[in-house]
């Protein structure tokens, strides 16, 4: 990674990267790096859930009045906090996806190990004597 600071869709692309390379093989993480970063993950988004669900409130037009300049004033706030791009909303949801994509990165891990597990097993118990 560079010095310069990723915006939302950059950072998405960087994880799908390592997601992509991780799927490939070309890519490997320490067991106990890849629990601590899934629980991290996990919890984390926990946290944007319910700021996600929280937006909503953070809306409410009709509370600014009926002067037009009021009106004006709640419709900004409006789209400050649920509009499209650039709303709060969509930073939040944007956040979960790169949330989720950094997950799916540490589980490859999981999967990765799992297959690890069932492909020894298999061998162990090939070239065992019969019983």
């Amino acid at each position: 990674m560079t010095d310069k600071t990723l915006g939302l869709a950059d950072n998405l692309a960087y994880w799908r990267s390592l997601r992509d390379q991780a799927d490939a093989g070309e890519l490997h993480i320490e067991a106990d790096v890849a629990v601590a970063c899934d629980k991290a993950c996990s919890d984390y988004l926990e946290k944007l859930d319910k700021m996600f669900e929280m937006t909503v409130g953070l809306s409410s037009p009709e509370s600014f009045g009926d002067l037009p300049s009021a009106q004006m004033l709640g419709a900004k706030f409006h789209r400050l906090a649920v509009g499209e791009e650039g709303s709060a909303r969509f930073a939040i949801k944007q956040q979960i996806e790169i949330i989720k994509t950094m997950r799916e990165f540490f589980r490859h891990y999981f999967a990765s190990v799992e297959a690890t597990d069932v492909d020894t097993a298999a061998a162990v118990e090939a070239l065992s004597p019969p019983q």
